[in-house]
């Protein structure tokens, strides 16, 4: 008997050794050649893989006769599933009754996969945690093997060598799971004292006072010019700083790198040796036209490249001419002449010849049918001339190819496969010598269909579904590109139910029929793989239960890749996980059951954020400013913190407190968050508390406290539902009204309201919509029931509509229509809303007024009064301004708060100075600027009939003591009415659109 060994390094060898001789593998087994296997054993008893499916996989077959060829087979099956990284065969004669036979034993060693790889201990930041882990370069579910431990642990360790941790340990552990083969690695890491930096040497070619470059480093703080720790940050910024003071020297072409770090462990200090080499001094200079050296360094990548050659200097001059021509230079032309270097010095021009300039007038497309030349223009970067936003036209050689490009593809992907674009240009268009005029001429050519297409290879989908999703069918026009879509359609099917090798194939052939193609389409499926386990790893706090509940994949579910990454998405959208990894393990194995492995890192339980803000603009309700009815501009700063528990229970549940400070308003909100309430993806439940103080910002000063409950689902992608149930006490207080009624509207007021909310929301983009809808519902019930102390309903509505006008700009319209009927209340009408629970407007509801000063007012004072109904309908015109980072706004507003809904009117004239319950106009221009957070708003209104009002003139004493004279102010009495109203110029500035 002869025992053959095989490890996974040799087994290819292997196989090719036994392609010449099967008796050097086998050779003590020949005498058992032909006799029948009786028994085949697996040592240890305990496989990965199951015994019918190992019993299944082997050729070699129990009761079947013994051959060479089989076992060897076996071994290679066997290995090819991926399990194993040994193999031993032992065979010996067995009889059984009257049977001689052989025992034919496979003695293997299990392979390993990486599980988790984490990094723990003492870790001196930097490098986190997250860092060294991604440094080990260990890929969950891959093969495990000594050798990756060794390189894992040499790259962590050159990692904490780059920041100075020069003392620093890893030690890796190892726990290990039987049952799925996985390995959990564990680092140990012990940082030790970080380095500190000490004076650099310098070499190479510096022609720089030292002294300029230590600076430049900033290895030494300034002042005290004490050396600090170590970093690779550190290095990496003085590296580029040094870069950059050579680059302020024209010194393009200068090579700065670090050549070495060496450790003085007595000091604990790292001493770097940078290798300069500064280079020529390099001048960029323009001859025949005046471009700014700021221009220069954007269009010539020799700046960006820090080195000269010819290639780069092409391509600069391509881009001056293409950015000449941008400017209306059409005719331009700039060709490059670098000069030898003199006195450490070289100069390199860019000769221009702008040519005159010109003005692209017209684009005119013929020769299209098939298309409008509406959508043909879509596709364009050439623009005509306009007044603001392109003065000159979109135009250039490049561009022009690129259209050009952009047509032909746009016909061929319909069929037309013999589509050709001309062009020509012409000057001294319609007898104008600036003007300019680009002719695309399309030659379309027949339009190609599909006559038949074949499809073949499809046994374990739905054939009927997969035609269903294709585009080249009977009767569509034919383009390579379609072809491409249902490749992409196909296979995307196919792995989405666990085919991870189909492949797709295709050919066509003229038909008979002219301008006809059949089709055929070839597809290989392959083995279909399954979900063998999921394997969810990493959970500390967090319970399983909430991880399972997000699981889309289960054991026997197709092994689909959309599945996985949709999972995975889940996972992330808790909230409580910093980074879910995810992979297939084995994942090169032959084997149709695969473990999914997902990888959590639990994010940090607490966080704490800061913030410091300003309000600058006209503010109302200035205490000391009694004159000023519409308020007073001033500058007040604001300060914020929050601070939140995370993953509360391990649910994802999280409670936090918002607080914001300033001299206007002190604010603090205490929220719990329940998502996923009673296992439903679509309920979010939440409690509130809520403290809030505010002055100068109203008519009245007032405190506010409040708790709520709230409840929100989701019906569909748009449309969400939200149920609340809040109890709210507010005291106002320093009403500047007049003084008989500052005891009826100054008493503390205590409501209970239930409120149903219903949003849809259908923009393209929150942040900046050019299309679709934005609806809300909000109706409320204030009722002893709910311990309120006044009854009363609420309904607001508001409708947002985005349209498409053109290529460039969007007509957007805002309406918000509000009431609040009071009920089961005996007293005085105009008082049965408390100050607090009325609708106040202005600011972004109205341009018109400012903050919180559209509607009724108070007869003495002029103070905002707040109203029982509100309407505001607003109307813009967006259109692109400067390029395309500048938008303008045509803005018209209208609207008012009304002092109940019996008295909305749509008339325009105020009757007198009591009189509010009319329509206020505004019109006016805004400018938006893009950023990543949303545009950037600047509006201007012109309040068209803004209203007038009786101010009062004199001191708080005064108004206190005035008693309940009205104005215009009887002789002798103790204070002044004056006419006062609201500005006709308003100006607002925020981030987003107003609506």
């Amino acid at each position: 008997m002869r025992m053959v060994r095989l490890t996974l390094a040799k087994f290819f060898c292997a196989l090719l050794l036994s392609l010449v001789a099967s008796t050097t593998l086998f050779g003590q087994a020949q005498k058992y050649q032909g006799k029948p296997v009786l028994i085949i054993q697996f040592e240890p008893k305990d496989q990965p893989l199951d015994a019918s499916e190992l019993h299944a996989i082997l050729p070699l077959k129990q009761g079947q006769p013994l051959r060479v060829a089989d076992v060897r087979a076996s071994i290679e099956r066997l290995f090819a599933t991926g399990r194993y990284t040994d193999i031993q065969v032992d065979a010996e004669p067995y009889t059984e009754g009257a049977t001689q036979g052989v025992i034919v034993r496979f003695l293997t060693k299990n392979a390993w996969f990486i599980g988790s790889v984490t990094d723990a201990g003492s870790i001196n930041n930097p490098p986190r945690a997250g860092q060294l882990e991604n440094a080990s370069r260990l890929e969950l579910g891959q093969p495990f093997n000594d050798q990756k431990i060794q390189d894992a642990v040499g790259a962590q360790k050159r990692l904490l060598d780059s920041n100075g941790l020069f003392l620093g340990k890893v030690t890796p552990s190892f726990t290990y799971n039987d049952s799925f083969q996985q390995i959990d690695i564990r680092f140990e890491v012990d940082s030790g004292l970080r380095a500190r930096f000490s004076q650099p040497v310098l070499q190479g070619d510096v022609k720089l006072d030292p002294n300029i470059i230590l600076k430049a480093t900033k290895f030494r703080r300034w002042l005290i010019h004490t050396w600090k720790p170590m970093t690779q940050s550190r290095v990496s910024e003085a590296l580029d700083s040094v870069r950059s003071l050579y680059q302020r020297e024209n010194r393009l072409e200068a090579r700065v790198s670090l050549e070495s770090m060496k450790y003085d462990a007595q000091t604990n200090s790292a001493l770097p040796t940078l290798q300069i080499d500064a280079g020529p001094r390099i001048l960029v200079n323009t001859i025949g036209a005046k471009i700014s050296k700021g221009q220069l360094q954007h269009y010539v990548p020799i700046f960006e490249e820090h080195s000269v050659d010819d290639d780069l200097l092409l391509e600069g001059a391509h881009n001056l001419r293409d950015y000449l021509q941008s400017q209306g230079y059409f005719d331009a032309e700039v060709a490059y002449k670098p000069q030898r270097v003199v006195n450490d010095q070289a100069t390199i021009d860019f000769i221009v010849n702008t040519g005159p300039r010109h003005k692209l007038a017209a684009i005119e497309i013929s020769g299209n049918h098939y298309f409008n030349t509406d959508a043909i223009r879509e596709r364009m970067y050439l623009q005509k001339a306009s007044l603001l936003q392109f003065p000159h036209g979109r135009y250039s050689e490049s561009l022009l190819r690129r259209d050009r490009d952009a047509i032909v593809n746009l016909y061929q992907s319909n069929g037309f496969l013999a589509v050709k674009v001309n062009s020509r240009t012409q000057e001294n268009y319609r007898g104008k010598p600036e003007d300019l005029a680009v002719f695309l001429e399309i030659q379309e050519g027949p339009q190609s269909f599909v006559n038949t297409l074949d499809v073949e290879g499809i046994e374990h989908l739905d054939m009927k579904k997969v035609l269903g999703s294709l585009s080249s069918v009977q009767g569509q026009p034919f383009s390579e590109f379609s072809v491409a879509v249902d490749r992409d359609t196909i296979l995307a099917q196919y792995f989405d139910k666990g085919f991870a090798n189909a492949t797709f194939e295709w050919n066509s052939q003229p038909s008979p029929r002219p301008n006809r193609v059949d089709l055929h389409y070839i597809i290989h499926e392959g083995q279909q793989e399954f979900v063998r386990k999921v394997l969810v790893s990493g959970l500390k706090y967090t319970r399983p239960e909430l991880v399972n509940r997000n699981l889309t994949l289960n054991s026997g579910d197709p092994l689909s890749p959309t599945q996985i990454t949709d999972t995975q998405r889940k996972l992330y959208d808790l909230g409580v996980f910093s980074r879910v990894d995810q992979a297939i393990q084995n994942p090169d194995g032959d084997m149709p059951d695969k473990y999914v492995l997902y990888q959590l890192d639990e994010a940090r339980r607490y966080s704490v954020a800061f913030g410091v803000g300003a309000e600058l603009g006209r503010i109302g309700g200035c205490n000391d400013c009694l004159d000023a009815a519409t308020g007073a501009a001033g500058f007040y700063p604001r300060v914020s913190m929050d601070v939140a528990r995370n993953n509360l229970w391990g649910l994802a549940h999280t409670i936090s407190l918002r607080t914001q400070f300033s001299t206007l308003e002190q604010r603090a909100l205490l929220n719990y968050s329940w998502p996923r309430f009673e296992d439903n993806d679509k309920l979010t439940l939440s409690f509130t508390g809520l403290f809030d103080n505010s002055k100068d910002i109203r008519t009245y000063n007032y405190t506010r406290l409040e708790g709520a409950v709230q409840l929100s689902q989701r019906l569909s992608r748009d449309i969400t539902l939200l149920y609340r149930l809040a109890y709210r006490r507010v005291s106002v207080s320093d009403l500047k009204v007049t003084p008989f009624l500052v005891n009826i509207l100054s008493q503390p007021d205590h409501v209970g309201i239930g409120s149903i909310n219903l949003v849809q929301d259908r923009r393209d983009d929150p942040l900046d919509p050019h299309r679709g809808v934005y609806n809300t519902v909000d109706l409320g019930l204030a009722e002893h029931f709910f311990g309120s102390q006044r009854d009363f309903t609420r309904v607001l509505v508001r409708n947002a509509s985005y349209y498409p006008v053109g290529r460039k700009m969007v007509l957007a319209r805002s309406t918000e229509i509000g009431n609040i009927s009071v009920f089961h209340y005996f007293g005085i009408p105009a008082d049965a809303l408390p100050l607090p629970e009325r609708f106040f407007g202005g600011g972004d509801s109205h341009r018109g007024f400012p903050e919180y000063q559209a509607g009724p007012r108070d007869g003495l004072t002029g103070f905002p009064l707040g109203g029982d109904a509100l309407f505001f309908n607003q109307t813009e015109l967006r259109f692109p301004l400067i390029g395309d980072s500048i938008g303008g706004v045509l803005f018209h507003d209208m609207g008012n708060i009304y002092s109940s809904f019996d008295h909305f009117s749509f008339r325009v004239h105020q009757d007198n100075l009591q009189d509010f319950n009319y329509m206020v106009h505004a019109i006016g221009f805004g400018i938006r600027y893009k950023t990543p957070v949303g545009p950037l708003r600047v509006d201007l209104a012109y309040s068209i009939n803004p209203p007038y009002f009786n101010g009062f003139n004199g001191t708080t004493e005064q108004l206190i003591n005035a008693g309940p004279v009205p104005c215009p102010a009887p002789a002798g009495a103790p204070y002044q009415c004056n006419v006062q109203n609201v500005s006709h110029f308003q100006y607002f500035f925020s981030i987003g659109q107003t609506f």
